[in-house]
Parts: C-alpha cells; structure tokens; sequence
C-alpha cells in the first residue's frame, strides 16, 4: 500500500474530527469525511475532500452499517477512521467483513466490549490492584452485599453508556429501590459504585496510544476544571499536565488488557486518601484531542501508523500548559455555575487569549467549523427536552438528587 496520498474515509463529523482531517489534509491525504447533517463542524471544515451525507450511526445504525458497506466494496478506500464511540463500535463489530476493503484501527469486537462495559473493567482494576473506586453489578431488585459494602451515597450508573448520561447519586436505599426499575428500564444493566467526594480532588484524563502488540507508546494527561453540566458531564476547559505517577497507572492497566490503538481513559483525585483512580476507559480519542496536536502529537499520524502495521514511536514529552476550550460549553458553565466556583476555576475563565490558549473548534485557519458547531450545538440545546436531559432534571427521568460540584464528575 502507498505510503502517500492515500484515500481515508472519516466516520465522523463531530469536533475531535476537525484536526485529524486538517493534519492528515496537510500531509497529503484525501479525506472523505461522514457527516449526518450539513449543518456541523466537519461539514463546514475546509479541508475534507469530499463530504458524505450518510443516516446517523445514532438513530439508524443499521442503515449507516449498510451505507458504509456498500461505500467500501464499490471505492477504493486504503483506511477507514472512527473518531466517535459509535461509530468505532460499528467497525469493531463489522470489522472481519470491512477489513476486506479497507485498514482499520479499531480492536477486536470482544476487547471492544470488554473495555467498554464499565463493570468489567472496573473487575478487572479491583483484581489487579489498580486503584479505582469499588464496583458492584446491580440487578433490578438491587444488591444488598454490594449496598452494604459500599454505603451511601453511591453512585449508580449504565454499564454501558455515553457521557454523563443515567448517572445517578443515591442517598439511601431507599432512594435506590424507588428509582432502580425506571433507570434500568431507561438505561439497561446498571452497576453500584463507591461515591467519591470531588472537594479537594481533581479529575484527569489521559490520551493512550498502543501499538499492535499492546505497547503504551503515548499517553499524555489532561487535567479538566471544568464541566458542564457543572456538576459533572462534558469538560468545557483542559489543561496538558505532567502526571507521571497516571502514566504509570495507565501502562498497568491498558497493557493489562491488551488493548490497541486509541484509549481515552478518565481518572479521579480521591480527597480521602491521595489516590488518582481510574473511572472509564472510552475505546477511543476524547472530543478534545486537538489539545495533543497543539502539545505535539500527531494523533492521527499515530493511527495511519497502526493501520498500515508500522512502527509506533514512543513520545514521553509533550507540551505543558496547552489550555483548550470549548467556549460555547464553557459558557453555559459561567452561566449555571456557582459565584464561588466563578472565582476559584483555574484557569480562569476569563483567558481567552494567548500563546497557549486554544478552541476546540474555532481557529483562523479553519474558521467556518467553528460557526458550524456553533449552529449544531444551539440547534440541540434549544431542544428543551435535551437540555433537560442533560441537566438532569428532565420529567422523563428518575427523581434522584442531581450531583453537586464538590462530588465526583462521571
């Protein structure tokens, strides 16, 4: 397979799109990129080749799946890229028939699923000493060892899932039992967690990269003050920090697990003993990761690499202070955050300029993606029924107390 000029085919049209399409365009690539609706940011970007109008893999993945399919069996397609969690699964699952046509990046569907049910993995960190919070399955009837052992409050939530979405504080039992059959009617399989107070914590995520043989070749750490909604959900701002004793714990359990390619792995500070503890591994690149190609990494040249079975360089050193934005989410945090939380965020708010302060979606060389996620978002949040759901206080929803800022940010 050549080595340049090659056609790659980019399933998704979302933020953490945008600077895999601009650094594989400026080294000679043709994107085609995959888009749902003309109205997002990888449909205004400048630098796809070509861009796709396909169902969305959201609400009719059997009809992407056979988009996709098709697609590959009638052009000549030398890799297929995912950059979302729905759509990774979909390669994964598909991925004997699809590599017929095309290099992929993505696992095994079985360690896909593995990594991606929460519980399991949660197991597997208790069974090899890796710190995490303690993690019980729960049934629809609950689990009286699991609730002893952990107490109240505990956290309950979807073994599989996105975002923050169905994640839940319990006070009491009580408060389980009267919401535990509407949250797994909503949601499907849930687990029981130890709740983990945020004061005095901070909560980090760090960017992996393994190669074929289950190597850790890069990880680089992001510390996140920032959430919205503000109680715990999406990061807003992220800062590039230098956390070697995470590095450490990522090694252990990625390596463990014999993943490959791209983890986004999300860990906690425990106030209460010192410890960073590991919450979730999503089984692919955070929606921010122009954050690394700002500190240095070329991620997407990373999964050229691994689709085409080269060698994957180590890189230990990255830049430090990248602070990265979405400023559309980070204004609803100002707006719906706390006076006090107002004056304590670091870095401040306030920073909008200079040399190491960058948008997720907004840039000069780039600028009409940043005005179509700037129509995407506002299409969806003047949905009044998403907004609600993602606040947590949606009528369809479970009446349990929302999460405050000063507690864990699932």
């Amino acid at each position: 397979m050549r080595d340049a000029k090659l056609k790659i085919l980019l399933l998704d049209q979302g933020r953490q799109s945008l600077p895999f399409v601009k650094a594989l365009a400026h080294a000679g690539h043709q994107v085609f990129i995959v888009c749902n609706t003309r109205i997002s940011e990888g449909y205004f970007s400048r630098y796809p080749a070509k861009r796709l109008i396909w169902p969305s893999y959201m609400k009719n993945p059997i009809a992407f799946e056979k988009k996709l399919l098709n697609f590959l069996r009638s052009n000549d397609i030398d890799v297929t890229l995912s950059v979302g969690d729905i759509s990774s699964e979909i390669l994964s699952k598909n991925r004997e028939e699809i590599c017929k046509y095309t290099k992929l990046t993505v696992p095994e569907y079985s360690k896909f699923l593995e990594v991606s049910d929460k519980l399991i993995l949660m197991k597997f960190c208790m069974k090899n000493d890796i710190p995490c919070p303690i993690t019980y399955g729960l049934d629809e009837h609950g689990n009286s060892e699991a609730t002893r052992e952990i107490g109240f409050p505990a956290i309950v939530k979807p073994r599989r899932g996105l975002g923050a979405l169905g994640v839940q504080r319990m006070d009491s039992l009580e408060n389980l039992e009267e919401n535990l059959f509407s949250l797994n009617n909503k949601y499907g399989p849930l687990l029981i967690q130890e709740f983990i107070p945020q004061e005095a914590g901070t909560q980090y995520q760090a960017e992996a990269f393994l190669d074929l043989d289950s190597k850790m070749k890069v990880c680089m750490v992001i510390e996140k003050p920032r959430f919205f909604p503000v109680h715990g959900g999406t990061s807003t701002a992220n800062v590039t920090v230098h956390k070697p004793e995470i590095v450490r714990t990522c090694k252990r359990l990625l390596e463990g697990i014999g993943w490959t390619g791209a983890a986004d792995v999300d860990l906690i500070l425990d106030p209460r003993d010192n410890v960073v503890k590991v919450l979730e591994i999503n089984p692919r690149v955070t929606a921010g990761i122009k954050i690394g190609f700002a500190a240095g990494i070329d991620y997407a040249d990373l999964h050229l690499k691994l689709a085409l079975g080269k060698s994957i360089p180590a890189i230990e050193n990255y830049k430090l202070g990248i602070y990265c934005r979405n400023i559309f989410m980070d204004i609803l945090w100002y707006l719906f955050s706390s006076r006090s939380m107002k004056q304590t965020t670091k870095p401040s708010f306030f920073r909008f300029f200079g040399k190491n302060v960058i948008d997720q979606t907004i840039s000069l060389d780039d600028p009409l993606a940043g005005l179509g996620f700037f129509l995407n978002m506002t299409r969806k949040y003047l949905n009044i029924n998403y907004l609600m759901e993602k606040l947590g206080t949606g009528k369809r929803g479970p009446s349990t107390k929302s999460l405050k800022r000063h507690e864990v940010n699932y």
